[in-house]
């Protein structure tokens, strides 16, 4: 029988790997027998308490115990949300404000905030759940499953404005996670080192596939990322073979030349998504890991994570884009006006309680007006190279035109970060003062950047300003935050 719940993969993994690891972190480990019995046991408080196919806010740290919390969300036939505890609290309110949940659960050292944004819903303690299951309610849940059912609903990152909860199903993950697991050759049992907070969609690879293929998924500590040494320390002691990072944190890495010859022989798998991954930084990973499999993968949150990838098979300068290749199985990506436009079953049905943000960005496919066939608009601009592999060319709102000539900041940026002594650099475009403000990390100086750039770019691609941080500020996920950037810089009045 095909797979239509996700939970099929945790009851394989805890009957038949049943002793082995499943997730841990310094402090913390469970097996699958035990992430099995702690997710019944949340299952069954949940379903006593909240309806089928509610919404359950999750507050809670990343930890063994929250992923048991989100699973147990689904045994009792409902759908997670994880809340990031370090986001503010006015965001977390609209979050709850749109989703209006059957149930917060979070950890005790929560509870005070989770009181002042539930509204109606009933808040209650990790600590509260017990050992106890009641097979008979969760196995009467279980029976009312159908594969089109959420299975979790993520919020746009962000710290202004108006949050999105993107909605995927079962049916969605499942189709993706049987993908990646043949597409990216992960064997029987990997070890995952998990960067993505569980807020974040590219978590949802780490925990499913390990799931599905018995592996085990290590939750770095936060902190370690800080520490490119430590990280690497860290991979090496905890025999990590495979990895799914934001490129932010491989550059890093690669930026801090703690990489050398075949530094972590039992790293076997590097893969990246949720922003471009600078040539730079793989030619450096690939220098220290030669024989490591390297995938690039593309994709919004609201196609179930991945839509598009490219595993890579030659060689690239530092200042090359990478491809991010071809479609995903069971996926159809249209150029439409040189925006990439996606279809299949990896779609989101939409924004949660949101029907006009839906109506806006999953639209008829024109190339089909005989039939009703949804797409979802990206945003992204793409474009076919002469080897009939995807580029992307960045997003709509990052094109700009300037003195009549189209300019895509992400190759600025591409530049930017191939300079020697940079260690992150990104660009926005000041459209009131009609300038282009790059800013970098690094030891480079301004001079010895002005120059490497006239010499890569043409004139009017050149950026009017040039700042110098000691940080980028981040998102949540790990992603260079643009906009905090700009109000810094404002702020600052650094833009002349």
């Amino acid at each position: 029988m095909s797979t239509r719940n996700v939970l099929d993969w945790l009851e394989d993994a805890a009957e038949n790997a049943g002793s082995s690891p499943a997730f841990d972190m310094p402090g913390q480990a469970l097996t699958w027998r035990q992430a099995r019995a702690r997710a019944k046991s949340a299952g069954s408080f949940l379903a006593a308490r909240v309806s089928r196919q509610r919404p359950v806010l999750i507050l809670m740290e990343k930890s063994p115990d929250c992923l048991c919390a989100m699973l147990g969300a689904v045994y009792a036939g409902c759908f997670y949300t994880p809340l990031d505890s370090s986001m503010p609290e006015n965001r977390m309110r609209l979050i709850a404000g749109t989703l209006r949940p059957g149930l917060i659960l979070c950890e005790e050292k929560f509870a005070d905030t989770a009181g002042r944004i539930a509204g109606d819903a009933l808040v209650c303690g990790w600590e509260e759940i017990g050992d106890a299951a009641d097979e008979a309610l969760l196995s009467q849940r279980r029976k009312q499953h159908i594969d089109n059912d959420l299975l979790y609903v993520l919020f746009t990152s962000g710290s202004t404005g108006a949050p999105k909860g993107v909605s995927i199903t079962h049916r969605s993950v499942v189709d993706f996670v049987e993908w990646a697991c043949e597409a990216l050759r992960l064997p029987k049992g990997p070890r995952f080192g998990s960067q993505a907070p569980f807020y974040f969609d590219n978590s949802v690879l780490d925990i499913y596939c390990a799931m599905k293929t018995h592996g085990s998924l290590h939750l770095i500590p936060k902190g370690d990322f800080m520490f490119p040494k430590r990280l690497v320390q860290r991979l090496s002691d905890e025999k990590i073979d495979t990895v799914f990072w934001v490129p932010s944190a491989l550059t890093a890495v690669a930026r801090a030349q703690v990489l050398a010859e075949n530094c972590l022989p039992g790293l076997k798998r590097v893969f990246f998504c949720g922003e471009v991954m600078p040539c730079f930084t793989l030619n450096r990973w690939r220098e220290a890991l030669p024989d490591a499999d390297y995938v690039n993968m593309y994709g919004p949150t609201e196609i179930t994570d991945v839509c598009a990838w490219y595993r890579v098979d030659r060689a690239f300068a530092d200042t090359d884009s990478l491809p991010i290749g071809f479609p995903c199985e069971n996926t159809r990506i249209h150029l439409i006006d040189g925006e990439i436009c996606v279809c299949g079953a990896c779609l989101s049905p939409g924004y949660y309680n949101a029907p006009d943000k839906t109506a806006a960005a999953f639209v008829q496919n024109p190339l089909r007006p005989e039939i009703t066939e949804i797409i979802y608009k990206t945003g992204d601009l793409g474009e076919y190279n002469g080897r009939g592999e995807l580029m992307f060319l960045g997003r709509r709102d990052s094109q700009i035109k300037r003195s009549g000539y189209r300019i895509e900041l992400g190759e600025v940026e591409a530049a930017l970060n191939a300079a020697e002594n940079v260690a992150l650099a990104c660009c926005y475009y000041d459209a009131e003062k009609e300038k282009i403000i790059a800013a970098y990390t690094g030891s480079a100086e301004e001079k010895a950047l002005k120059k490497h750039l006239k010499a890569a770019l043409p004139k009017y691609m050149l950026p009017d300003v040039i700042l110098r941080r000691e940080a980028l500020p981040r998102t949540g996920s790990g992603k260079i935050d643009r906009k905090a950037l700009r109000q810094e810089a404002e702020h600052e009045h650094l833009i002349p």
